[in-house]
């Protein structure tokens, strides 16, 4: 086993560690040469630059995944599961709360060091040994480890995806893309509709506006959910369901939605593990 850290440190579980000048070539070369499991403390942080480097790896112990399988084993589901988290359990310091350790993201903490995800990975051990059944365990260990591996691939990967259609298909549906703040024009319009049907300006996006708007026109409602507006009698109804139907396109996969999850002809989710 290798522990390896983000961007620096090479240490064989139970060796000296090493700072290799190309950290992405090192795990390269140990790779094809002896094929280890390589021990990182999120698969996230650690695996993606690699992959950008056109480095794969076979098998892995992700620290943060192993704990918390080993949490939620031992009763403590939603405890901080992070290698940083498991070191200060370990040494009786304070637990740090989960942060978000993607690449990229702002704010994100510092990787742990190399000798401190070596002593979370020697007391994951351990306590795995100690359980009833520890081979059905380091099996979970193992296929959760592997899905960290997986979802990494596939996020770098990606699946292909057509940008200029999907930019056509928006148009057509909402109206060419609006400058940052503004409504698509086909939304505007239907919200303009909305404000028609009541006589004074409301905010389609405003559940509290709706409902004053509706009370004032003599309808009573209590959300202002598709299902219930299908039963009011009022003429505001049908381009509001219009507007809720597109706006949810604009937000969940408009524009926007684009510019974040698609790069060079790939559509790059983020998957979950765990």
């Amino acid at each position: 086993m290798y522990v390896v850290v983000a961007g620096e440190t090479v240490l064989p579980v139970g060796g000296t560690p090493r700072r290799p000048a190309d950290l992405a070539e090192a795990v390269r070369e140990l790779e094809a040469a002896e094929r280890p499991r390589w021990v990182w403390a999120d698969a996230r942080e650690t695996y993606a630059p690699l992959l950008e480097r056109g480095v794969r790896v076979a098998r892995c112990h992700d620290v943060a995944l192993t704990e918390g399988l080993l949490l939620a084993h031992e009763g403590r589901h939603g405890e901080p599961r992070s290698a940083r988290a498991a070191h200060a359990r370990l040494r009786g310091l304070p637990v740090p709360e989960e942060q978000p350790s993607a690449p990229g993201t702002l704010f994100a903490p510092e990787p742990p060091a190399a000798e401190a995800v070596a002593e979370v990975l020697a007391d994951q051990l351990r306590r795995i040994a100690a359980l009833p059944e520890p081979g059905r365990f380091r099996l979970l260990v193992a296929a959760e480890s592997a899905g960290a591996l997986v979802a990494a691939e596939m996020s770098h990967e990606g699946m292909p995806w057509r940008r200029d259609v999907h930019d056509a298909l928006l148009t057509e549906l909402l109206g060419p893309r609006p400058v940052h703040g503004m409504r698509p024009a086909k939304l505007q319009a239907l919200a303009d509709e909305v404000a028609a049907a009541f006589g004074h300006q409301v905010n389609p996006d405003s559940v509290q506006q709706l409902v004053k708007a509706f009370k004032g026109a003599g309808v009573a409602l209590k959300t202002t959910r598709s299902w219930e507006l299908k039963r009011v009698d009022h003429p505001a109804v049908k381009p509001l369901l219009a507007y809720k139907e597109l706006a949810r396109l604009f937000s969940a996969h408009g524009w926007a939605w684009a510019d974040q999850w698609v790069r060079s002809g790939r559509f790059r989710p983020e998957y979950v593990v765990g």
